[in-house]
């Protein structure tokens, strides 16, 4: 790969597709060691026996973004560079981002800053893209590019546009839209659809997982994003009648009435962001002031979570890695709604072989699609031609499945077909809702599946919460008093140093950005199953557990904390007034 200044042409023999870029990425992680020679043959082998998915498709999907970006950075003789970073290095300036069209911005994943000796520099996704080169060139003249995450770029693009029209008091019908989003073609254009399609286009740039509509008793609309767990308020311009933005959000979905608010509604409809397609399920519930609409996105990037990257400890990983790869048993993962756990199951799914062996899921709803593996939504309300968690397993079991992933247990039912075919020689993976890995026995004896199938077909519980991650604006620390008072009575040791959150403008003052999970793991041995099968007390449960070595949730918490990921505010907040996660495993 020949070297180049920034901003020059980069010569590397590879075209303006993403997909090239992707492949000597891929090839970059051997030669800079962040993937070892066998694990790259191990893909290779993989690859070579699957027809939908590249060599360098599994190596990235094996190598941590951030260090394969530095990579290729290294490589093309440029600086990597986070937007998100707590760096003042580079400032986004309103009159330089205007030299240029945003939708070209957007389309380039590029974003105009300036260093402090005041010269322009750009920070993209694919330095290598000549097109982009010459657009830039033709506005800005000379300039230097830096290598961000294209998700990074896109969110910042998306977020300042987003603030410069707000700050121009209104959206004008001659100035809207083209310079701010690319809209779907069914819609007509108006004022109204600009700012709903620019909303849309910013949550899903920012990472948000859903999007809260509520009316308030001044008649005003209420607009946040859900982004790392928590809601942060966003502006609303005046000139915009709330009912008009509810109205339009909802006939966006085939199956809502935006004439009918007095009933609850849900519906799906989906849209363009960032280069992938974003799939949504709106939900309406009447209320006091007016209707309440929440937004949930589902983003493919999402399914693209791989085990590594999300704060297992090593010793978490081999265990799952490894009963991930027998042929029978169940894989519990359970926890509150929000804790990760569809997200968890999917990145465990990603360590089997499709191509090799039948998967079949039952889900409500189907989230998202995964390529070589079968996919059933439950369909309920129907009468006798419903389609439910238990009618579906039996149908499964009889197409010959290697693996089975259960959405959710909910009932006796399910809990007792999905368990049965695990001691069948099936691999079952399922959710369930319960707040701790030992607690999950007790919950599923309650629900009265019988004693000796909850011993027999649990291979492995893994419960998880998730903590938000510190940005990189925390600084390091000795623990204040209260914070040495509050691990010495939860008994736990107290670390020389943590993090304490600040805030910037790179986490939005918030401290934070992104999430990692904090979990426990049983793997129950033959003590601890013929215990379950006694019925034993869940205090005698939790002893037997913690004589053979396991680790509580709030534990892994103080690791993360220990390791300068996270902060005691943090976890506190999260887990050490969960009763449940303080007290069993």
């Amino acid at each position: 790969m020949a070297r180049s200044r920034p901003g020059d042409t980069i010569q590397t023999g590879m075209s303006s597709a993403l997909n090239d870029l992707e492949v000597s990425a891929a090839i970059l992680a051997l030669e800079y060691k962040l993937l070892t020679p066998a694990d790259a043959a191990a893909m290779i082998r993989k690859a070579r026996k699957s027809n939908y998915r590249s060599v360098a498709e599994l190596l990235l999907d094996a190598v941590e973004e951030t260090a394969l970006l530095k990579a290729v950075a290294k490589e093309l003789s440029i600086r990597y560079y986070d937007p998100y970073s707590s760096s003042t290095e580079f400032e986004i300036i309103p009159t330089i981002l205007a030299q240029a069209d945003p939708a070209m911005l957007k389309k380039y994943s590029a974003l105009p800053l300036r260093n402090k000796s005041g010269k322009i520099v750009v920070s993209v996704s694919n330095p290598n893209d000549l097109e982009m080169q010459d657009y830039l060139r033709s506005r800005y003249g000379e300039f230097y590019l830096v290598l961000s995450p294209r998700a990074a770029v896109q969110s910042k693009l998306a977020s300042t546009i987003t603030v410069d029209a707000q700050l121009m008091g209104a959206i004008q019908p001659t100035q809207r839209a083209t310079q701010i989003i690319t809209k779907q073609s069914n819609v007509a254009s108006s004022p109204t659809q600009d700012w709903l399609d620019n909303i849309l286009q910013r949550a899903a740039a920012e990472g948000a997982s859903d999007i809260h509509f509520m009316f308030q008793a001044d008649e005003s609309l209420l607009v946040r994003f859900r982004i790392d767990g928590i809601l942060r308020i966003q502006s609303t311009p005046i000139q915009l009648r709330p009912v008009e933005i509810i109205g339009s959000l909802v006939s966006r979905c085939p199956t809502m009435d935006a004439a009918n608010y007095r009933e609850p509604q849900d519906g799906t409809f989906s849209f363009a962001a960032s280069g992938r397609n974003i799939d949504v399920r709106v939900a309406l519930l009447p209320q006091s002031y007016g209707p309440t609409v929440v937004v949930r996105l589902l983003d493919s990037a999402s399914v693209r979570a791989r085990l590594d990257d999300m704060g297992f400890s090593p010793r978490h990983l081999r265990e799952m890695r490894n009963l991930t790869g027998r042929s029978q048993g169940t894989i519990l993962v359970v926890g509150p709604t929000g804790s990760g756990k569809s997200t968890t199951l999917y990145a465990l799914l990603k360590e089997i072989n499709a191509a090799e062996k039948n998967v079949l899921t039952v889900e409500n709803p189907v989230e998202y699609r995964l390529p070589m593996i079968g996919q059933t939504e439950i369909r309920a309300g129907l009468g006798e031609r419903s389609l439910t968690f238990p009618r579906a397993l039996r149908t499964i079991l009889r197409l010959d499945p290697d693996v089975i992933l259960v959405g959710e247990i909910r009932d006796t039912e399910t809990a007792e077909v999905a368990m049965q075919a695990s001691i069948t020689g099936h691999l079952v993976f399922a959710t369930l809702h319960t707040g701790s890995a030992v607690g999950t026995y007790k919950r599923l004896l309650n629900m009265g599946v019988p004693s000796y199938l909850v011993s027999e077909s649990i291979s492995l519980i893994v419960s998880q919460r998730l903590l938000r991650r510190a940005h990189d604006c925390a600084v390091v620390e000795a623990p204040k008093p209260e914070e040495v008072a509050l691990l010495q009575s939860l008994g736990l040791e107290v670390p020389g140093k943590v993090l304490h959150a600040v805030g910037c403008g790179g986490c939005n003052g918030s401290g934070y950005r992104g999430r990692i999970a904090a979990v426990e793991t049983l793997v129950p041995s033959p003590e601890l199953k013929l215990m379950v099968a006694t019925q034993a007390p869940t205090t005698e449960l939790v002893a037997q557990a913690r004589q053979e070595g396991s680790f509580t949730i709030l534990e892994d918490g103080l690791r993360h904390v220990v390791e300068l990921k996270t902060t005691i505010t943090e976890v506190s907040k999260v887990l050490a007034f969960d009763e449940a996660a303080a007290t069993v495993l």
